[in-house]
């Protein structure tokens, strides 16, 4: 007899009670600065390299996960999840997290967090959700100060890049960070390849490890 209470879902139709179930708890959950019209979430429902997965209880969502992968680069992304405030620390965000991964079929899964290090109200918060991710698996693309393009009015809150291999064994190179953003920041996001702020994130980067070597040469 199956006991457990939730249900798996995809959520595909904007015109269903699911779908503004859904939204609801993700203009509750989201801060401005990172949340997407309402008219974007429609359009990104109707892609074939994106989902909306969903924990229902009694036929009301509870939980969600929206999720891209990509189908020209061994890379998705976790866009957002989060789970309605009566419901929150109960597991649930585990089990969306598991969905998220198996929808990546072998590609690496990116995530991104906001960041501890910029210092605000709810930084505790912030290390607490960045330690549940590296719970799960999750790696920290070291040295990047990331920098997610504006999808509002309001300027995203600072963020770090993590990421999932499923497993692989793989090296985070130059080259294999650059598709990463490159395939986030045009497939995602909408924006140009040549992007000014990719250059910039890698050219930060190149910087801080080879300051970070020259530090531990040092000692």
């Amino acid at each position: 007899m199956n006991t457990d209470p939730f249900e798996e879902i995809v959520i595909a139709d904007a015109c269903s009670a699911a779908f503004d179930q859904f939204f609801a708890i993700y203009e509750e959950a989201l801060p401005a600065g990172e949340r997407k019209p309402r008219e974007a979430i429609v359009a990104l429902s109707k892609r074939s390299d994106s989902a909306i997965l969903g924990l229902s209880c009694d036929g009301q969502v509870v939980a969600f996960a929206i999720v891209f992968a990509s189908n020209t680069a061994p890379v998705g992304l976790l866009e957002y999840m989060a789970t309605s405030k009566a419901l929150r620390n109960a597991g649930l965000g585990k089990r969306l997290f598991a969905m998220a991964l198996a929808r990546m079929e072998g590609r690496v899964m990116l995530v991104e967090v906001e960041s501890e290090r910029e210092k605000t109200a709810d930084t505790p918060l912030r290390l607490r959700r960045k330690n549940f991710y590296c719970r799960l698996g999750c790696q920290q693309v070291e040295k990047l100060d990331y920098i997610m393009p504006m999808v509002s009015a309001e300027k995203p809150p600072v963020l770090d890049l993590l990421f999932h291999t499923g497993g692989q064994a793989i090296t985070v190179t130059d080259t294999l960070l650059r598709t990463w953003l490159e395939t986030v920041y045009t497939e995602v996001y909408g924006r140009r390849i040549n992007d000014s702020n990719i250059a910039l994130m890698l050219q930060r980067r190149a910087e801080e490890m080879r300051q970070s070597g020259e530090a531990k040469g040092k000692g």
